[in-house]
């Protein structure tokens, strides 16, 4: 008689443990108790979420401009405008990239004409509007009042 008592005591906590299951199952996350409220999701998840999207894809972009500026400027180089008045000099290194705008000079040791391709000999005139390169080091000498642009 002990065993079903035990038999029938095992049954009922089943049932019971099955019936509790079934009714948690089916009442958590309905219409009267959601699991997370809209007005949660709207109000407060959504904005934290859009606010967090929003500064990390501003930061990102402020940070990719930044590295294209700096990759660009350091491909192309910037010219720097530079005025000389009659004799001065002005010394470029091997390498160094002349835009002669205006005036008249001449250099001091041979220049490569990248605007007709040809070299230019120590002393000769440098031609306005032309793009000369220093192939060693040298010294541009202004006969007039010359500008010119340089990198």
């Amino acid at each position: 008689m002990k065993k079903w008592h035990v038999i029938v005591l095992l049954l009922a906590v089943a049932v019971l443990a099955a019936g509790i299951g079934a009714y948690a199952a089916s009442s958590v996350g309905t219409q009267s108790d959601p699991l997370v409220s809209l007005s949660y999701l709207n109000d407060v998840l959504e904005p934290s979420i859009r606010s967090s999207y929003n500064s990390r894809i501003t930061s990102e972009a402020r940070d990719l401009e930044e590295r294209l500026e700096n990759s660009l400027a350091d491909a192309a180089g910037a010219f720097e405008a530079v005025s000389l008045a009659e004799g001065e000099g002005l010394n470029c290194a091997a390498g160094t990239e002349l835009l002669f705008r205006s005036g008249s000079a001449i250099c001091s040791a041979a220049l490569t004409d990248l605007t007709t391709g040809e070299t230019l000999a120590a002393g000769v005139a440098l031609t306005a509007n032309h793009l000369y390169l220093a192939s060693e080091a040298c010294e541009v000498i202004a006969s007039s009042a010359s500008a010119m642009m340089v990198r």
